[in-house]
């Protein structure tokens, strides 16, 4: 019964929303240039959308989504502590796109990551582009293992981030970065922020 309730569902969706399975031309079909309401924030980097994802293992009313070209820093999970600043990075996060509505960018032929998550970049309604604006403020890594339209971008905008000393830039030292990340290619980094005036309250 429950099967077969759940299989309607799943029918009348694809009448709604053009072809559902297959490749990525599917996806992009179904989510590119369309809004949706986010119902959760997963981290600062990856959240939830109102539709069902026909291609999830198991049936779930939500797709989840990898936000492209961003790394943020971890949750707790599994046993170990959350990363510097990935609480506020989730706060971030949740403070802008929790239960509000956003339009999805995707790549034509590279719609899903390694773990099945839609890949997309995120706009909201104010129409700025999130992953350009965590990175912009400090609450996100411009990941470069992976090409994308707007790779070369986000370099350019974490290395005036890190110019700005903005949010975990202030802080952060080099073990608590992401384990893909090579300090050694912001070397100097280390040695601006040493030389940069205390942030207003601190000791």
């Amino acid at each position: 019964m429950i099967a077969g309730v759940i299989a309607l569902v799943i029918w009348i969706v694809s009448r709604l929303n053009g072809p559902i399975v297959g490749g990525p031309l599917d996806d992009y079909q179904r989510y590119h240039g369309k809004s949706f309401r986010c119902v959760k924030v997963v981290d600062g980097d990856t959240i939830d959308i109102e539709i069902p994802d026909p291609k999830a293992e198991k049936f779930q009313a939500y797709t989840r989504l990898r936000l492209w070209g961003i790394d943020t820093p971890e949750l707790a999970h599994h046993g170990q502590p959350a990363a510097y600043f990935g609480l506020e990075s989730a706060e971030f996060a949740r403070k802008l796109m929790q239960g509000k509505m956003v339009r999805l960018e995707l790549v034509p032929d590279e719609t899903r990551g390694y773990y099945g998550r839609l890949l997309t970049y995120i706009f909201l309604p104010d129409e700025r582009l999130y992953n350009r604006l965590a990175i912009e403020l400090g609450y996100a890594y411009a990941d470069p293992r992976y090409p994308h339209p707007r790779r070369e971008e986000f370099l350019e905008l974490e290395a005036q981030a890190r110019d700005r000393l903005a949010g975990l830039w202030r802080g952060v030292e080099p073990d608590q970065l992401p384990k893909w990340y090579r300090p050694k290619r912001i070397e100097r980094f280390w040695e601006h922020r040493r030389a940069a005036p205390a942030a207003p309250g601190s000791k």
